[in-house]
């Protein structure tokens, strides 16, 4: 596994690591189980179950990868995606929903939006989506930015 470190200067993490995930859902069971089989491919990975906390996470962290249930206890996770910090364009954004509509897809993708899934989606096909956004970034962040491949054990 590759890992690639850019230093943008901004935030107080000048380091970024690319293969931490963000969790947005208030659904114990399928965090659970995804964060497990994430974290067995070797990610990082943080769940939180409402916008303020993920919003909260957001102040002092990078996540490659931003997974956001659309029905939040507090907020809406499209309304969430339009008050992440601008200032990190960087970070892929899927959105997961179980009430999809083309007006819901118009707006997660207009607020920023990188993807749409559909609940319920199969464990594998959300972990191949978050796999892609991953790739994507890598490539534009490789293009944009000088970067460092260390070794797997560093």
């Amino acid at each position: 596994m590759e890992i690639v470190f850019i230093y943008t200067g901004s935030g107080n993490y000048p380091l970024k690591k690319t293969d931490h995930i963000l969790l947005v859902d208030d659904d114990d069971v399928l965090t659970e189980f995804l964060g497990v089989l994430l974290r067995g491919k070797g990610y990082e990975v943080t769940v939180v179950k409402s916008g303020k906390g993920a919003l909260r996470k957001l102040k002092d962290n990078f996540y490659a990868v931003i997974l956001i249930d659309i029905k939040l206890p507090d907020i809406d996770g499209i309304e969430l995606i339009s008050k992440m910090p601008r200032a990190e364009p960087d970070m892929r954004k899927g959105v997961l929903t179980g009430n999809p509509s083309f007006d819901n897809v118009q707006k997660a993708l207009k607020a920023g939006a990188h993807d749409y899934l559909v609940k319920p989606a199969k464990l594998d096909e959300i972990v191949k989506t978050i796999e892609d956004q991953i790739k994507i970034q890598q490539t534009e962040l490789k293009a944009r930015y000088k970067t460092i491949s260390l070794p797997a054990n560093f």
